[in-house]
């Protein structure tokens, strides 16, 4: 007899398909085309008598035709005919059912939570008690098809929605809360309901999140392992390599890379000079929406990434083609330019090393970071503020101790030497510790900043012209549509 790990020839060719059919001797007798040969009372499928004629369809050769001569003919499948012949064919089809109820219970169950009925408001509607209808969810409970009915019918649904291709078993509202426990930001996955169909959510989920499908219905995401090598800098607190918006970053710079339209990928130049002439806007001055329209230019897609947490930047290379992904939590763009000058640095410098690199925080100046992150702040800093020690000893000098004096001496030198005034602000909030406090620096830092933009704002204009959605999956044109392109109401 077979069991869960024995043998399982209904999985091989032939075991279903009749090839012959007599009545013999008042058994019915059925060939199968692997060359087993069956032999069953027809009592067994409720026909009484011995006086039967039996035919099948050559071409369907999926059951038999069973003619008694005082009745009407009885199709016999093949799923019948095996089960009452191989035992453990019939335990096969037996877990099947069981199953199939459980998943039937979970649509049922999915639909209701949809729908905002609680298990004791449905049950009172059709006339049943919680408790039975908590069984019937659970798959524990013999439906009857009459049951199913009136239960999609008090919901307003139909039998498609719980059989169909787009049937689903976990509702909106319980995908939420396990994706939230496997550490998505709700407003991510809030974002993704929003702009999904019912029937392709739980896709659209699993596809963003490197999950499967099992795992998500069974309640337990786990952390996926991301398809590319990649390292981790920057990292002051948390764990970023247990975020699942790591495998978000890269599935989006995965599609776009794939599928967008890009100019021949031409690199990064490993001298910072070279980017900044070649970048700078008409203003002669490296801003993010010309460092942003640069990288694009060179083959580069940019794209800002909805969510909080887990890391600020990322540069991936995917099919050898460079992607950056930047999801600053600040806002004001000279953020956002210094994360996008810091990943330019990573990809001239060869520190992705054909995966991904992430930075968990942005604009750490100190000289406790990792080597490869010190690398790529010095690009940054030589593309962005070209001679910057210079520039600062400047501002330095014109404040002349005086933190009152800090935002003009800013706004001075960076005029003379056309330079971003909110760039130069924010390198020389962290390099001049001694005047003043903290909070005086940086509040004249982010007031110099502020005329300069919104970053993600920017970004995601410079995304929107450059990206078309056609030809992409649903699931995939969906990500990029809630998470890439779709503006904010807020700050992520």
């Amino acid at each position: 007899m077979a069991t869960d790990t024995g043998p399982r020839p209904w999985l091989d060719s032939g075991y279903a398909d009749v090839v012959g059919a007599r009545n013999a001797d008042g058994d019915l007798e059925v060939e199968f085309a692997d060359g087993d040969v069956i032999r069953v009372p027809v009592s067994t499928f409720g026909i009484s008598g011995s006086d039967f004629s039996v035919g099948f369809d050559p071409e369907e050769a999926l059951s038999v035709r069973v003619t008694a001569s005082s009745g009407e003919p009885r199709e016999i499948s093949w799923t019948q005919l095996r089960s009452a012949t191989d035992a453990a064919f019939a335990q096969e089809m037996r877990q099947r059912d069981t199953e199939e109820s459980r998943r039937l219970g979970l649509r049922l169950r999915a639909l209701r939570e949809d729908r905002d009925l609680n298990q004791r408001d449905l049950a009172a509607l059709v006339g049943m008690s919680a408790p039975q209808l908590s069984k019937i969810e659970s798959g524990v409970f013999d439906l009857r098809v009459s049951t199913v009915q009136t239960l999609l019918r008090t919901m307003g649904a139909t039998l498609a929605d719980i059989t169909g291709p787009d049937a689903v078993e976990v509702s909106r509202r319980e995908i939420r809360k396990r994706a939230e426990q496997a550490g998505v930001p709700g407003e991510v996955t809030d974002r993704l309901i929003a702009r999904t169909e019912r029937g392709s959510l739980v896709d659209v989920i699993t596809r963003s999140f490197g999950w499967t499908k099992e795992q998500l219905v069974a309640g337990v995401p786990r952390l996926p392992r991301v398809a590319s090598a990649v390292r981790f800098r920057a990292v002051r607190k948390g764990n970023p390599e247990e975020s699942p918006l790591v495998n978000l970053a890269y599935e989006v710079a995965r599609i776009v890379c794939e599928h967008a339209t890009l100019p021949p990928y031409s690199g990064v130049p490993t001298d910072p000079s070279q980017v900044r002439d070649d970048a700078l806007d008409a203003n002669g001055q490296i801003s993010l929406a010309s460092l942003v329209e640069w990288s694009w230019d060179a083959g580069i897609p940019v794209l800002p990434l909805y969510g909080r947490g887990a890391f600020v930047a990322s540069a991936w290379t995917v099919e050898n083609v460079a992607a950056i992904v930047l999801k600053e939590s600040r806002e004001v763009a000279v953020y956002w330019l210094f994360d996008l000058a810091h990943e330019l640095g990573h990809v001239a410098l060869g520190h992705l090393e054909g995966g991904g690199m992430v930075d968990a925080e942005s604009l750490q100046l100190d000289k406790s970071l990792e080597l490869d992150e010190g690398d790529a702040n010095e690009f940054a800093l030589q593309l962005l503020l070209p001679d910057y020690k210079d520039l600062v000893r400047s501002v330095e000098r014109d404040t002349r101790g005086d933190y009152l004096r800090f935002k003009g001496a800013v706004a001075t030198v960076a005029k003379k030497a056309n330079v971003s005034p909110g760039i130069l602000g924010m390198v020389a909030a962290y390099a001049l510790k001694e005047i003043g406090q903290d909070k005086d620096r940086w509040g004249s830092a982010s007031n110099l900043a502020r005329s300069e933009g919104l970053g993600r704002a920017m970004v995601q204009e410079s995304a929107r012209r450059h990206l078309a959605l056609d030809g992409l999956s649903e699931a995939e044109a969906t990500m990029l549509d809630a998470l890439v392109l779709l503006p904010n109401e807020g700050t992520a």
